[in-house]
């Protein structure tokens, strides 16, 4: 791949990352509300599961990374993209998993 292509996948990644972020965050403040204020204090935020997805983006773009650079493969872009999305899926999988075992 090209050095654009690989920046506008990192970038794209990195916009990702960002957005699930502010999205968990905004979800827990939300959830939280309902939450008595001298309980609300105690509680630490939840960051397993944004935590779990952003590794799994971050694995999907070291393997596409070393696919490209060190084996030298021509990947076509969308099998690229492929990847970083099916390790993004795996690690939400994960991190779902790792919730319902908390709440048992």
């Amino acid at each position: 791949m090209e050095k654009q292509t690989v920046g506008a996948i990192l970038g794209i990644g990195l916009f990702t990352c960002i957005t699930l972020c502010v999205y968990f965050i905004m979800r827990y403040r939300s959830a939280s509300i309902h939450i008595p204020e001298e309980n609300r204090r105690k509680e630490s935020a939840d960051w397993q599961k944004p935590g779990i997805l952003v590794f799994g983006i971050g694995i999907g773009l070291f393997i596409v990374g070393v696919l490209d650079n060190y084996i030298n493969t021509e990947l076509p872009d969308s099998l690229a993209v492929a990847i970083l999305i099916i390790s993004a899926g795996v690690a939400m999988i994960v991190a779902n998993r790792l919730d319902k075992k908390q709440d048992i």
